[in-house]
């Protein structure tokens, strides 16, 4: 999914996002009414409602800054939208299995449970977006890196950006890629809890930085999140919604959800392996895309 070109005014860094973040914060205690909340006069009824001294700041906030309040109003509801849209797009585990056998032969692996009672999950994201990253990869003769032992990096003789936590892919390799992505799946019948949190944090931190660097170097490289899992993300539909504001921010490039892996991510490889094929046809620039940083 990429986010819609309307709704994606404000840059990575600009306030809105603070405004964005503090109300769904702040209106969290009014809990099934402030996701409904879309004229501005309600959002401004629900944060004297909440009566606390960072809602009161809020307030005054929204007061001195004209416009930033009409944006937010037709933002709220656009981010409710998309988070249902894509729930909507979530599969069940048994789903995701059956939808890995029509990419793949090879044996589903599982993630290793020692916990006794603990419900234990299939990779069957993971393995599908290897299969399919190998499969496109393989028509342009381009290389990926599936299995990360280590971070990623972008060096030149110039700068240095080490990401803060090992990553899930990258095209063409870790080294200088032109594409990283972070899966998150999640499957069982119980609730999701803090580790769906920790998730978009995670995607929240590599992204950040990586705008940050690319506005310094003028070096860009994509961030994608896949992510599915349809009863425990169901749960959590408050940090479903904070994803939605990573992929309109421009902290992410793109989310692919659920049943789009078959569908998107397809796409979104073939896109980045041309890009890398192109790079290393450039002439006077090296025998790799790595030259160009």
């Amino acid at each position: 999914m990429k986010r819609e070109p309307g709704f994606a005014a404000a840059r990575w860094d600009d306030p809105f996002w603070h405004v964005v973040r503090m109300l769904a914060d702040q209106s969290a205690t009014k809990r099934g009414k402030y996701a409904l909340a879309i004229e501005p006069h309600e959002i401004m009824s629900i944060l004297r409602s909440v009566g606390t001294p960072a809602a009161e700041g809020m307030i005054r906030y929204l007061e001195n800054h004209n416009g930033i309040l009409d944006s937010l109003s037709a933002y709220w509801g656009k981010r409710r939208a998309v988070a249902d849209s894509l729930l909507a797009a979530m599969r069940t585990e048994e789903q995701a299995k059956a939808d890995y056998a029509t990419v793949s032969d090879q044996v589903l692996q599982s993630y290793g449970v020692k916990l006794k009672g603990y419900h234990k999950s299939s990779k069957a994201l993971v393995n599908t977006v290897d299969a399919i990253v190998y499969r496109e990869c393989r028509k342009t003769g381009v290389s990926v890196d599936t299995n990360p032992q280590s971070r990623a990096a972008l060096v030149s003789d110039e700068h240095i950006w080490v990401s803060p936590r090992r990553l899930d892919g990258a095209i063409p390799d870790l080294l200088n890629p032109v594409a990283i992505w972070e899966i998150k799946e999640y499957w069982g019948k119980t609730n999701g809890g803090s580790k769906m949190s920790d998730a978009i944090y995670e995607l929240h931190l590599v992204g950040l930085e990586l705008r940050m660097f690319e506005d310094e170097f003028n070096v860009h490289v994509n961030h994608y999140a896949i992510i599915d899992g349809k009863d425990q993300w169901n749960s959590r539909k408050s940090d479903l919604r904070r994803a939605v504001d990573l992929l309109y921010s421009g902290i992410l490039d793109e989310l692919v959800v659920g049943g789009e892996v078959l569908t998107e991510w397809p796409r979104i490889v073939s896109e980045c392996s041309a890009l890398v094929a192109s790079l290393e046809k450039t002439p006077n620039v090296g025998d790799s895309p790595t030259s160009l940083f």
